[in-house]
């Protein structure tokens, strides 16, 4: 992944502030690098979103929200199994007959 393609994905992810942007940028690139590290996938990176803008990425390291980002990887990963065909062989067995239950004294007497 590029320098240019983490810029983006942090401007995406964080409010980047007015002054001191050398050390932010120094700070906010290491930290996706450390994420980059565990989840490698170039594409979910540029369609993670989430509710609001962070004021760094390193939340996104530990507590809820590295929970949450784990969760959305997850389900990024998701893989939907194949449904196993069934083949159904040839008839077993009796066919079952229901009794029939007598529903008034009349049928219960004849």
């Amino acid at each position: 992944m590029t320098h240019s393609d983490k810029k983006k994905i942090i401007e995406k992810l964080v409010v980047v502030p007015d002054k001191q942007k050398r050390n932010f940028w120094g700070r906010e690139i290491k930290s996706l690098n450390v994420l980059l590290e565990s989840y490698v996938e170039e594409n979910f990176w540029k369609g993670l979103t989430f509710s609001e803008k962070f004021d760094s990425i390193i939340v996104l390291r530990s507590g809820y929200f590295a929970n949450e980002l784990k969760k959305k990887y997850k389900r990024y990963k998701y893989n939907i199994p194949q449904q196993k065909k069934l083949e159904l062989g040839e008839k077993a067995g009796d066919d079952y007959t229901k009794q029939v239950k007598p529903k008034n004294l009349r049928e219960f007497l004849s």
